[in-house]
């Protein structure tokens, strides 16, 4: 099946009500067994709404818990930004947590293989904001997940790989429970593969809907520890654009904003066959 037409047919994505058990019903529904996650990042992270995409994965495979997220983000930004405006931290500490997710600008953490660029301010900052995110997930029992994102070239997506698993490594030896999620590298070399028409990065940079729908299926796996099924997939909150309004002080499931118009879509089964199989040769 080509990808191009996982969006572009009505076939694929229909517009209807259904009937199908939403995210947010599954997780009222289900309270007790929901993995709670906190998401920090930027638009790789917000663009097409990739938490909520993980709880709609979620709420469709069957007898599964249900996810809630609660995601900090802004354009462009960093984890050394997040942390020093204090939101993110703050739900941290306060909040009961399975799961932290870091997603770091990108590029940014090849700098650690290099002895030059690792002295330089932004990069220790980096390191420093990892550190401290890692050490209040260690002092709740957090998992730290660390989504590791993609570079233009190959050499730089090299590097970028190096520099998160070196990264993890140091967190590792502080006592955090740490796993890397390998995005990067797995949707660059998918991307190779994907026709002009329908590029993996819309712009890019940023994911097309089904980069990020594979992202979601890594999640799934690193939370539970198995894969998702290919089931029909509800799509009931807005599938966010990079310059979407997005506020880094407060929770992006709570930014009004960012509501969407109440629509629900259907994504199916046979269209997310071959992006969970793409996430399924990533381990």
């Amino acid at each position: 099946m080509r990808i191009r037409l996982l969006l572009s047919l009505a076939a694929v994505l229909l517009w209807l009500p259904v009937a199908s058990v939403s995210a947010q019903a599954a997780i009222d529904s289900n309270a007790t067994s929901t993995l709670r996650v906190l998401f920090i990042g930027n638009s790789l992270t917000y663009v097409n709404n990739l938490p909520r995409l993980l709880q709609a994965l979620a709420a469709a495979q069957p007898d599964a818990a249900a996810i809630a997220t609660t995601t900090f983000a802004a354009p462009g930004g960093a984890i050394a930004e997040r942390w020093d405006d204090g939101h993110a931290a703050e739900a941290l500490r306060n909040g009961h947590w399975d799961a932290l997710v870091l997603q770091e600008r990108g590029g940014l953490l090849a700098c650690l293989r290099d002895s030059e660029l690792r002295r330089e301010g932004e990069c220790r900052a980096a390191e420093r904001a990892h550190r401290d995110f890692a050490r209040l997930a260690v002092a709740s029992g957090t998992r730290v997940l660390l989504l590791a994102t993609w570079g233009p070239g190959a050499e730089l997506q090299r590097r970028m790989d190096a520099g998160i698993d070196q990264l993890a490594a140091r967190l590792r030896s502080g006592g955090a429970d740490v796993q890397v999620v390998p995005a990067g590298s797995v949707l660059r070399d998918w991307a190779r593969q994907q026709p002009d028409d329908a590029p993996a990065f819309s712009d890019g940079v940023h994911p097309g809907l089904a980069a990020s729908l594979i992202m979601a299926a890594q999640l799934y796996r690193a939370l539970t520890g198995h894969d998702p099924q290919a089931r029909d997939v509800v799509i009931d909150f807005p599938l966010l654009p990079r310059n979407a309004q997005v506020l880094p002080e407060q929770a992006l499931e709570r930014q009004p904003q960012l509501a969407g118009d109440g629509r629900r879509l259907v994504l199916k089964a046979a269209a997310i066959t071959p992006l969970l199989e793409v996430a399924r040769a990533s381990h």
